[in-house]
């Protein structure tokens, strides 16, 4: 496998102001032989209910269908001690559930979250619980980014700047580690669109 294409999903900036910013600083330009496509959860998913033999809604067959099309997933969610907010609560229950032809078992999948403060992470997120809970194959720990609101810069061309070093380093591994397992695993997803 030449390039590695990671789907990187965020939610809105009412969900979390930053987790765009962390994957538009990730993606360009880019770790090398790392391709990251950005997708914002849907805001518009219905509540998941358990389909019986009705058809997935077409939001979900969507989302289903850009995470079975892709090597690996980053998913970017505000750090919190409490529960999901419900954008990723229904977006990561859609994409486990029903597990009949869900894309997340063995999909290598890296956890990186927003804080914007500096508190000390809890130990694990309940996104976290629930892509285990899936079977995907998570590479961790997540890699937190503190102070997200100084160490994420828009810069006047479009590209978004990481101010911290630190904070970048551990960010570039967390993508390479997800990548050598994509490559590990030689996930072989539909074709690209």
């Amino acid at each position: 496998m030449d390039e590695v294409r990671m789907l990187g999903l965020f939610a809105g900036t009412t969900t979390d102001p930053f987790g765009e910013l962390l994957l538009r600083a990730l993606a360009d330009p880019g770790p090398s032989a790392v391709r990251i496509d950005l997708c914002q959860v849907p805001e518009d998913l219905p509540a998941h209910a358990d389909p019986g033999t009705s058809p997935l809604p077409p939001q979900v067959q969507k989302l289903r269908a850009l995470v079975a099309d892709t090597h690996a997933l980053l998913i970017v969610l505000p750090e919190a001690d409490g529960p999901l907010p419900r954008p990723w609560s229904t977006a990561l229950n859609w994409l486990g559930w029903p597990s009949t032809d869900s894309p997340l078992p063995a999909l290598p999948t890296a956890v990186l979250t927003t804080d914007a403060a500096t508190s000390p992470p809890s130990s694990f997120t309940p996104a976290e619980e629930l892509l285990t809970i899936a079977r995907c194959n998570l590479v961790g720990p997540r890699t937190v980014v503190p102070s997200a609101a100084r160490t994420l810069r828009p810069q006047p061309d479009g590209r978004v700047q990481v101010t911290d070093p630190g904070v970048m380093m551990r960010l570039l591994l967390h993508i390479h580690r997800t990548a050598a397992a994509a490559r590990a695993t030689a996930r072989n997803p539909g074709p690209q669109q």
